[in-house]
């Protein structure tokens, strides 16, 4: 039986591992992350392409726990949408979180798949902490949606 932190460091280090593969996104933490009440002024949807229904709950409960507003439909125009997908890597199963605003990216999280829970906490936390999420919500939208509307 492994131990909780052996656990721990192994994820982290796998985690790492497939997020400094070539080629893949790496979300980066905001020098001032958004406060509970900042990431409550987005609704987001979650578009689950998992056929997992355990990793979509949890990973719904995650993002609540960090203080987005979760809705149980569509996103409306403004609103956030997070694409929830699992792939098998040599690395193991990685789950990954990308986030999008009318189509627009704003950011992508990804987390080895260890234990369901702690996946969907990383991924919810590496969202609430993100640089590119915290200037979309200030800045009301991505750059491009803001050039798409004249505002």
């Amino acid at each position: 039986m492994t131990s909780a932190p052996n656990l721990v460091v192994s994820s982290a280090i796998a985690t790492l591992a497939v997020a400094c593969s070539g080629g893949q996104w790496v979300s980066h933490p905001a020098d001032k992350p958004l406060s509970r009440a900042e990431l409550s002024s987005r609704k987001v949807s979650i578009l689950d392409q998992t056929s997992d229904p355990s990793l979509r709950t949890a990973f719904a409960r995650a993002l609540a726990r960090e203080g987005f507003t979760v809705v149980p439909h569509a996103p409306y125009h403004g609103d956030l949408e997070v694409t929830l997908s699992v792939v098998r890597t040599s690395a193991g199963t990685v789950a990954t979180a990308t986030l999008r605003s009318d189509g627009f990216f704003v950011d992508e999280a990804h987390s080895l798949v260890v234990g369901i829970d702690d996946a969907a906490d990383a991924l919810a936390r590496t969202l609430a902490v993100s640089e590119r999420t915290a200037e979309f919500v200030r800045n009301s939208g991505t750059p491009q949606q803001r050039d798409a509307t004249g505002h």
